[in-house]
């Protein structure tokens, strides 16, 4: 029998464990008769804060999900991921490979410039220039004259190594080159109101990353072209979209207003909610409980969590839905340990995934075998599996030279096999699966250490060669074309240190059709190459949980576009 007020669940544990406030609405203005105007305040809360505000800069989520509401692309995509009209009012496309956009007239900056043509050129010139800081640059070799431009790029940065130019002289040559692809390259301005963009070939990603990324101020950013990162932009941004920033407070939260001029929603109505807050809680225990409490409106749930979330906080109602993400453990493969395919095969072998979607995401989700999502077009759902296998572990380290030591470790050349794990402290779930992994591979005599990080520092060292092992998730895009991540060019994202000539060829081959069959096909012969390969021990593809409060209204689930495709319909009650 349990004693009289014994917490029961932990839903109950996180309620009485203490109050988190987070501020959630503020004082609206007064009215023009000095009493107060109700606001229509949405409130998000999630662990990681934005790095960066510039839709050609950002490289993860958090950035990703703050610049959706500050720009706009010039399509929207609705919830089957079909384009529709935002900045540009039409397109064509000829012989696959010419795009055409007609620009929409009559749109300003939230600063009030009009937006033009010239703005969307600049927008992707942003990329092209030599002092570019992001990780954008190879999705556009295909505009006629990028690849030519890279080459000259690459060709300063060898006479500078090999000292046949200073410093300066490469970047003068750099800068020439960048101005000869301005004058005579693929992305064209025949007037104000039209973008051209000419291909060298057809290339099928292209008309999604022309239309994907929001477009930025020119007359505001070309001062900065040499340090965008740092310029004042980059954390106060300008845009055209449906928010616009009131204020950024670093690891706290970051407050958004509507745009009364925006109207190119999917319904062509302007955004319903008044405000929007995003709070930054890295607890996720944290965020959870002011969620159940009521103190912020939006918040992912722990899948193990979600029954008993359901059943305990009926005020608020939980959606999971497949996204295009998953979770994996990475290894930096230019080291001699974890380059030697035979320890990852045998990682994988020795982790029950089965367990894992059970036991971490209380089965919402599914073990994953390659690079892939369910929820998506390209998916093959063939790929070779490496079954739960422990016997088979231990033959392939055995195989590898890794041998049984007499204190439970394994060796090899006198040196005892210790696996340093770095995860994000902000996710529970990666922190959990960190600990599922250390536990598993004990038994196996390969100590894990779990090195915990957050978030900023653990982008830092998995970008360097210091890394050996991590897990992260991607979020994978509507086009499938997998280059910055697994090409050996692929640049910025592609941290693991993959280059194998099979993996670049299924990659260019598939990014060189627009044919959607011909490209499923060779999508499945890449995921089942990566899959035999393990460049990653692929865990699993969970669902996404979210609670959303009751007071919320309009939420359509359902989308792999995730819970805020249409978050322009939503209403809020509002609050004084």
């Amino acid at each position: 029998m349990q004693a009289k007020g014994t917490i029961r669940s932990p839903i109950a544990a996180l309620l009485v464990a203490g109050l988190f406030l987070f501020g959630c609405a503020g004082t609206a203005p007064p009215a023009s008769d000095g009493t107060p105007r109700a606001l229509s305040v949405l409130t998000y809360t999630t662990p990681g804060d934005a790095t960066v505000l510039l839709p050609t800069l950002t490289v993860d989520t958090a950035s990703s999900f703050v610049t959706d509401f500050i720009y706009d692309g010039l399509a929207v995509y609705d919830d089957q991921l079909n384009p529709h009209p935002a900045l540009a009012e039409s397109w064509e496309v000829e012989d696959d490979r010419i795009y055409t956009f007609k620009i929409r007239r009559g749109v300003t900056f939230h600063d009030g410039a009009p937006l033009t043509a010239h703005d969307v050129r600049f927008t992707f010139l942003t990329i092209a220039h030599p002092d570019y800081q992001g990780a954008r640059f190879g999705d556009f070799t295909a505009i006629r004259g990028w690849a030519e431009l890279a080459e000259a790029y690459a060709a300063a940065d060898a006479a500078v190594a090999a000292g046949q130019l200073t410093e300066e002289e490469g970047r003068r040559r750099k800068l020439e080159a960048y101005a000869h692809f301005v004058e005579t390259g693929g992305l064209q301005v025949p007037d104000d109101y039209t973008f051209r963009v000419e291909a060298a070939y057809p290339f099928a990603p292209l008309f999604t990353r022309l239309t994907g990324y929001g477009i930025m101020p020119r007359h505001l950013l070309e001062p900065y072209m040499s340090d965008l990162l740092h310029s004042p932009y980059a954390t106060a941004p300008v845009g055209t979209g449906a928010m616009r920033l009131v204020s950024w407070t670093k690891n706290e939260r970051i407050v958004l207003e509507r745009n009364p001029d925006w109207r190119w929603s999917l319904t062509g109505q302007p955004a319903q909610i008044d405000r929007v807050i995003i709070q930054i809680v890295p607890d996720q225990e944290a965020a959870v409980t002011a969620l159940a409490r009521g103190e912020t409106d939006v918040a992912d749930v722990p899948p193990e969590m979600a029954d008993r979330f359901r059943a305990e906080v009926p005020e608020v109602n939980l959606y999971h839905y497949t996204t295009f993400a998953y979770t994996f453990l990475g290894y930096n493969l230019n080291r001699p340990t974890y380059g030697d395919l035979r320890v990852r095969r045998a990682i994988t072998h020795a982790l029950d995934r089965e367990a894992m979607v059970a036991e971490l995401l209380g089965g919402y989700g599914q073990v994953a075998h390659s690079h892939a999502s369910p929820a998506r077009w390209d998916y093959n759902p063939d790929v070779p599996a490496l079954a739960y296998d422990p016997d088979q572990a231990a033959r392939l380290l055995e195989e590898a030279g890794w041998l049984p030591g007499p204190d439970g470790l394994r060796y090899k050349d006198g040196q005892p096999f210790v696996m340093r794990l770095a995860v994000n402290e902000e996710s529970l779930l990666r922190r959990q699966a960190a600990r599922f992994i250390q536990e598993a591979l004990e038994p196996l005599g390969i100590r894990v250490e779990i090195q915990r990080m957050a978030w900023d520092d653990f982008l830092a060292h998995i970008r360097s060669d210091a890394k050996e092992t991590y897990l992260l998730g991607w979020s994978l895009g509507f086009d499938p074309d997998p280059h910055s991540i697994f090409h050996s060019q692929g640049g910025f994202h592609a941290i693991t240190g993959c280059a194998d000539p099979e993996i670049d060829r299924l990659i260019e081959a598939g990014r060189s059709t627009t044919d959607r069959a011909r490209r499923k096909q060779i999508y499945g012969e890449l995921q089942a190459a990566l899959a035999e390969r393990q460049v990653y021990t692929w865990l699993f593809a969970q669902d996404t949980v979210v609670g959303v409060n009751q007071r919320v209204k309009g939420v359509r689930h359902g989308s792999p576009r995730g819970l805020f495709w249409n978050w322009e319909e939503w209403t809020v009650d509002p609050v004084r």
